[in-house]
This record gives C-alpha cells, sequence and structure tokens, in this order.
C-alpha cells in the first residue's frame, strides 16, 4: 500500500477540511498518510512566508475569495461540521507537541480526530493549556499527562526536527502532501494526486 505524507498544523483550517476528504481518496485508492506534525509559525518563519488571511490583510478583494474558496470547498464536499474557530489564529504548539506525545502512546489517531473536531467543529479555545488539557480528557485520553509530557526536550526537539527538515524539502505552508518527491500544497491539490500514485 502507497503512503503518502501529510505535512500539516492544527492551526490551519484547510488542514481540517483537507483531513475531512482523506477518509474518501483512502477507500478509491487504496493508499494510506502519514501525519508528519509540524510547527506553521516556523514553517513561515523558515520559508520567508505568511500567513494567508495576514498576507492578504490589506487586500479585501483576496480576503473576501479566500472565504469564499472554503465555503465552496465545505458545499461541495458536504462537511457540515465546520466552524470557522471564533478564536482563530490560535496558538497550537502545545497542541502540535500533544500530539507527539500522543503518538508514542499509540493514540495518534484518536488525539488527531478529537483535537480537529474541538478546533473547527466546536469552536473551542485549545490555545488555552486548560481547556485543551480539559478537552481530551473528556474524550478518553489523559489530558494531563499529555500537557506535562509536552514540554519534554524530546518532543519540542522532534517538533522542531519535523518542521526544518519540511522547509528544507520545499514545504511553505500547510496542507502539504508528498507522494514520494512530489510535493503537493493545498487541500484542491488533492485532486491531482491520483495521477502520480
Amino acid at each position: 500500500m502507497m503512503k503518502i505524507e501529510f505535512i500539516f498544523d492544527f492551526a490551519s483550517p484547510n488542514v481540517y477540511l483537507a483531513n475531512k476528504v482523506l477518509p474518501e481518496f483512502i477507500k478509491k485508492h487504496n493508499v494510506s498518510f502519514e501525519y508528519k506534525v509540524c510547527l506553521l509559525g516556523g514553517i513561515f518563519k523558515l520559508s520567508n512566508n505568511q500567513p494567508p488571511l495576514i498576507a492578504a490583510q490589506d487586500i479585501p478583494n483576496k480576503t473576501e475569495y479566500f472565504m469564499k474558496e472554503i465555503s465552496r470547498f465545505v458545499n461541495f464536499h458536504k462537511i457540515e461540521e465546520f466552524k470557522m474557530n471564533p478564536f482563530f489564529p490560535v496558538n497550537t504548539v502545545m497542541m502540535q507537541r500533544g500530539l507527539i506525545y500522543a503518538s508514542k502512546q499509540g493514540n495518534q489517531e484518536k488525539y488527531i480526530e478529537v483535537v480537529m473536531r474541538g478546533l473547527w467543529e466546536e469552536e473551542k479555545n485549545l490555545g488555552d493549556h486548560e481547556v485543551l488539557s480539559n478537552h481530551l480528557t473528556s474524550n478518553g485520553l489523559n489530558g494531563a499527562e499529555i500537557i506535562e509530557h509536552a514540554v519534554d526536550q524530546e518532543v519540542k526537539d522532534e517538533l522542531f526536527a519535523n518542521t526544518e527538515n519540511a522547509v528544507k524539502r520545499g514545504v511553505f505552508g500547510a496542507p502539504t502532501f508528498f507522494i514520494g518527491e512530489h510535493m503537493f500544497f493545498g487541500k484542491e491539490a488533492i485532486r491531482e494526486m491520483p495521477d502520480y500514485l
């Protein structure tokens, strides 16, 4: 089974939207996705890029188009659960580190589902460590343990290394996918990926 790398950060609504359509892609093309957690802020800094809404803050037409494009994607794929988080942009450093620790405990899939849902469906301020811990715990994960170990140096180092390596490979934002050495940026690029399987 072919494995596709998924470079992501919970911070991006486009990451959430891309993630929502992956199960259908997996079923149709018999592939798997390897989730590579990175820090989007670090990617922007290292690649001399800016978040789309910051880069377009003085271009109202562009900002308006970004929101229309999200709405079209949501409607096309019938992603009825999506809600723009009122706390956006949310600081996701602890969430990203928490995923690294949770993955080592065998809880990667559940952690990703719980955090994606909390941020982009339930509109929670998961950038607040207490809110994050409580949300994880109420969904069957050990929030206190995850938060405690999210500050371990080896966890911090792994997140930094993932981020640095992604930029070295050409990544400048998220979601980004790799099929071998072929890079695809953005949720819309998922449509192009079958030609490279």
